[in-house]
């Protein structure tokens, strides 16, 4: 039988173990590993472009008083910096998250950090390039 306690505490903000102590939610674990963190950085980027498509298809069908370059500018500007967020965890001299890196699939995950690396460079954030460059010849090397 299916016990309704256990699946409600899975919406709770910290969950109980059975000695009475308090942790995280599963989901809050997940997302602390560096897997969830690539995974986050990478769908943010790849998830970015596919939305700039289709908000061009429906723009060019609807035609509205609308400055697409500077939308543009402003969601590269946010989305990039949010994933950036996730992928600055990422450190690459620590067994787990070598182990992320070499696990996630590394197609989706070269063009994201390809087009994160153009971000970067167009903005002039340099240090931002390193960082992402080594993560970048680990990938390549798999």
């Amino acid at each position: 039988m299916i016990n309704k306690d256990k699946i409600f505490e899975l919406f709770n903000e910290v969950a109980e173990n059975s000695d009475g102590k308090s942790k995280l939610k599963p989901v809050d674990d997940f997302m602390e590993t560096p897997f969830a963190k690539i995974g986050m950085f990478t769908k943010l980027v790849l998830n970015h472009f596919v939305f700039h498509e289709k908000l061009e298809r429906f723009l060019k069908k609807e035609q509205p008083t609308y400055d697409a370059q500077s939308t543009r500018e402003a969601s590269d500007f946010t989305v990039f910096n949010r994933a950036w967020f996730y992928i600055s965890q990422i450190d690459i001299d620590e067994n787990s998250h070598l182990k992320a890196i070499v696990q996630f699939n590394p197609v989706t995950f070269k063009k994201a950090l390809q087009s994160a690396i153009w971000y970067f460079e167009s903005q002039e954030h340099y240090e931002k390039c390193a960082h992402l460059l080594k993560i970048q010849k680990l990938v390549k090397e798999i």
